[in-house]
């Protein structure tokens, strides 16, 4: 039988990876919709926003290997993982942020 930790900790990296591949999706959907608009005011910050959310995703699967792999605090890789988990989601929600915020300005000049 499953020990109640392991099951909450397959439970957690389950969950991650569907939030990982939901913003995968995401940004494939998104992808789509720059394509059929090329170069206007929601293509470019579709394409931000698509840059933000695949670091959002590869900071959620690296958070889910840690988990996995089971890392302690002194070991130099988990460490490593710790900084490139934490560059990963500070740089995918400041993207985010950015590009919507462009867009949203660019939008609200249109309508002026």
């Amino acid at each position: 039988m499953l020990q109640t930790a392991s099951l909450l900790t397959i439970l957690v990296q389950g969950m991650s990876f569907i939030a990982a591949i939901a913003a995968i999706v995401a940004s494939v959907i998104m992808y789509q919709v720059v394509k059929k608009f090329g170069k206007g005011i929601l293509a470019e910050g579709f394409r931000y926003i698509m840059a933000g959310i695949l670091f959002i995703a590869f900071a959620i699967v690296v958070d889910a290997l840690q988990t996995y792999l089971g890392f302690t605090n002194q070991n130099i890789y988990s460490q490593l993982t710790f900084v490139i988990k934490g560059v990963c989601f500070v740089i995918g929600t400041y993207t985010v942020v950015i590009g919507s915020k462009r867009t949203v300005e660019k939008l609200e000049a249109l309508t002026k």
